[in-house]
């Protein structure tokens, strides 16, 4: 399992979509899991459902709420870009980082597992799930049971990760070792103090577009 520094916004797009359409439950499960933690061991990305009805017209109003978001989106795309070069270089020069972040990483696998759950063995076989899925053609009657299963353990994977997030040693860990980052990568490159602001904004930002799309939603029922 990879850990990851630089924050990535947690996936809302089908959720914002979804408050700007008729506010369908269908949202997909991994959309709708919370955000985990920003150095959190990420599960699998899930593969893709067969193509689902087309959403219903959005109003003018609605319109441009998703303009915003996408081109927000795309604005913190490039952002974090940037930083992950960054970031990959501060691993590069300081095998410090790199210890630590091992240290991070392990201590979560342990807290998510137990006696009848081995986290790095889940986590092998999400992988392994989605690469079969992303083969199997969508007539295939199989698809969607493996979907439906790969979804299953994906909110397993990520309830269990939440968790260990919760714990405050893991916490203290990963704030040592974010904070421990960013000054390196700072300290490599002074502009990456203007890109974690810029980060920040956008964050927010894409936030705000989401409660605006629920608040929009529930003005509409």
């Amino acid at each position: 399992m990879s850990v990851r520094l630089t924050r990535r916004f947690s996936p809302v797009a089908l959720m914002v979509a979804a408050a700007l359409s008729m506010g369908s439950a269908s949202v997909m499960a991994d959309d709708a899991a919370p955000a985990a933690p920003a150095t959190a061991p990420a599960a699998p990305a899930a593969p893709a459902a067969p193509a689902a009805p087309a959403m219903p017209q959005l109003t003018p109003e609605q319109m441009k709420l998703m303009q915003d978001f996408q081109k927000t989106r795309q604005e913190l795309d490039g952002i974090e870009q940037k930083l992950q070069a960054l970031e990959a270089k501060a691993f590069d020069k300081n095998p410090k980082l790199g210890k630590e972040r091992d240290g991070l990483r392990d201590a979560i696998k342990s807290h998510m597992s137990d006696k009848n759950y081995d986290a790095q063995a889940e986590y092998d076989k999400l992988k392994a799930l989605v690469t079969k899925i992303q083969a199997m053609p969508d007539t295939d009657p199989q698809k969607m049971k493996d979907i439906q299963a790969f979804r299953a353990g994906q909110q397993e994977f990520e309830t269990r990760q939440q968790k260990a997030f919760e714990d405050p040693k893991i916490q203290k860990q990963s704030e040592k070792l974010r904070n421990d980052v960013r000054a390196d990568m700072t300290k490599m490159d002074p502009s990456a103090k203007g890109l974690f602001s810029d980060l920040d904004a956008k964050e927010k930002h894409l936030h705000d577009l989401q409660t605006q799309a629920m608040q929009m939603q529930g003005s509409m029922q």
